[in-house]
């Protein structure tokens, strides 16, 4: 055993005792008063207390709700033309105001980066599905820091802040156990999540995340997603109403309808049997007549062609009329299923005194989904895997829309749901960026039940949120510089029809699919995979006049198109949508 002398001689040899010597001292404590603005004395009484800041909302802030459907099309709902029974949806138009010319980014995890940031997709790095970072800033996958969401935003200002349903915002690489949490709900502003992250889920057995952790999948009899997320809705509300009823609340509710797979109670799907089988050419006129008579769209719209591979309905054997006309049954089971449990909230809003001081803004995120193709998909995947003949389709039918299937509906019945448009999701064409939007605010809006007309983008809705409730947009978050914000407030429309539309100009893009609304007109482009970028075709239309693009007036007006080319380009360079590329 070595001596305390020879221990200190070696150190002393190798030099290590005069490092230990010289070695800095550490940094003072930082005292438990720093920034304490009272005086500390010995006692109480010769003490003077100074209380923390607490954060408030501004004076008369609304509660104000989000509520996304998914993969929605633009008829779809009973307001606009839909023979599907909505009546909350219904009602919640009749007590605000209904927008016919409401853009989205074709695609759910643009419109939900570009709905919760106020920015467009590609400048907060969402060019497409959130996924793996692709090398430039507008493909990370992930919301950038520069661009504060809602949540975070109404939170420092005295909201509280709740999430539910359909996240798909995280990378999929990141949405583990021991992941980071930085882009889960939780990272992003929201008190409380609820739902899960990508893009789908089975409506009866879903993977579930409750704030930053995976739950147990649920596994008993009566269970549906949509019925499970509106209970933790009004639960949430009325804990946070107990907790302090003057704390104002920001909820965004994101159904998970009508995304595949459609599943529905077996009682909302018989509801709807044999109500389809004339098909969906005659439910596409069907429900134009009705949007005519409604104001929806211009007297005198007509429907363009069927889209390049869609049958007519007449083509089709009596067994496939038979099957393909129950997925549509269980499709629209799925929406009014929605519907009531939208209504449950609705009503617990009421029941409560809120309702009239809520904002609630109601809308879909893209376009009806043409993913199955024309033979739609039993269960999911959307490849063969997923398909059965028709003859197997017969023998199993009313597994459709139970937790024995998985199914999406077939590509034509998607043509119908965007009806008047032309294309579906994905697409630059109206029908796959043209949705419902519902805007309802007793206090606040007086001429219920109105239509507006107005161009309305996804990036306006947070702007007008801050714009109603006086709250700027920060122009730093957490010592981050923040970007401006990209959209314009439309609360100017809720007092008036003729109020100007919040700006003039919008581009589109997505793998590769380009166009842009100025004015009142657009300009389309839709790419082919493989071929130059310069041998797309542009067309033209009068927006206006002619929403369901069925005239192209490109030949009649070059040099209008040729201006419309050009300012799609500035747009892109702007707002960070170059490089171009095709589909992934």
């Amino acid at each position: 055993m070595p001596t305390l002398r020879t221990l200190l001689a070696l150190l002393v040899a190798t030099g290590a005792l005069g490092m230990i010597a010289a070695a800095p001292q550490s940094e003072p404590p930082v005292a438990p008063t720093s920034g304490f603005t009272g005086t500390i004395g010995t006692t109480l009484g010769d003490s003077t207390p100074a209380l923390l800041p607490v954060v408030r909302a501004p004076e008369g802030s609304p509660n104000v709700i989000y509520i996304l459907f998914d993969d929605v099309g633009f008829s779809d709902f009973q307001p606009y033309g839909s023979e599907i029974a909505t009546p909350t949806i219904d009602s919640l138009a009749q007590s605000g105001l209904r927008y016919t010319n409401f853009h989205t980014a074709a695609i759910c995890s643009n419109t939900r980066a570009a709905l919760l940031t106020g920015r467009n997709p590609h400048s907060v790095g969402m060019k497409d599905l959130t996924g793996p970072d692709r090398g430039f800033p507008n493909s990370r996958g992930r919301i950038p820091p520069t661009a504060a969401t809602i949540a975070q935003i109404l939170g420092s200002r005295g909201y509280s802040t709740a999430a539910l349903g359909k996240w798909h915002l995280t990378p999929e690489a990141d949405t583990g156990e021991n992941s980071p949490r930085i882009d889960w709900p939780l990272g992003k502003g929201f008190d409380y999540f609820y739902g899960f992250h990508g893009g789908q889920t089975d409506q009866f057995h879903p993977t579930l995340i409750q704030d930053n952790h995976a739950i147990e999948i649920p596994n008993r009899a009566g269970y549906h997603f949509s019925e499970d997320l509106v209970d933790r809705a009004i639960s949430t509300l009325r804990h946070g109403r107990e907790s302090d009823p003057t704390r104002p609340f920001f909820m965004y509710l994101a159904f998970s309808t009508v995304h595949t797979p459609i599943q529905a109670p077996r009682a909302y799907v018989e509801k709807y049997l044999g109500k389809y089988e004339a098909g969906w050419d005659a439910l596409r006129t069907s429900r134009l007549d009705r949007q005519i008579a409604m104001g929806i769209v211009p007297a005198g719209t007509t429907l363009p062609p069927r889209n390049p591979g869609d049958r007519a309905w007449d083509a089709l054997s009596a067994d496939e009329k038979v099957v393909y006309a129950r997925y549509m049954a269980v499709y629209a089971a799925f929406i009014e299923h929605a519907d009531a449990q939208v209504g449950r909230l609705v009503a617990y809003l009421k029941a409560s005194g809120q309702f009239d001081d809520t904002l609630i803004v109601l809308a879909s995120d893209n376009g009806a989904p043409p993913e199955s193709g024309p033979q739609g998909a039993f269960t999911y995947p959307y490849g063969d895997v997923g398909r059965l003949s028709i003859a197997d389709s017969l023998a199993r039918l009313d597994d459709l829309g139970t937790a024995r299937s998985m199914p999406l509906y077939q590509r034509e019945w998607a043509m119908s749901s965007v009806t008047p448009f032309r294309m579906y999701k994905l697409s630059a064409y109206a029908g796959g960026v043209r949705d419902p939007l519902i805007v309802s605010w007793p206090r606040r809006i007086a001429a219920r039940g109105d239509i507006r007309r107005q161009f309305v983008n996804v990036i306006d809705i947070t702007p007008t949120v801050l714009d109603v409730t006086g709250i700027a947009a920060p122009g730093s978050y957490q010592g981050v510089r923040q970007m401006a914000m990209h959209g314009r407030s439309i609360a100017p429309t809720f007092a008036s029809a003729d109020a100007p539309d919040p700006r003039e100009t919008q581009y589109f893009e997505l793998r590769g699919h380009r166009a842009i609304w100025h004015d009142g007109w657009r300009a389309v482009a839709t790419h082919r995979n493989g071929t130059p970028w310069d041998a797309d075709t542009w067309e033209l239309f009068d927006a206006r006049r002619d929403p369901a693009e069925t005239t192209d007036l490109s030949a009649k007006d070059p040099a209008r198109l040729k201006q419309l080319q050009d300012l799609w380009w500035r747009e892109a360079r702007t707002y960070g949508v170059l490089p171009l590329t095709e589909r992934r």
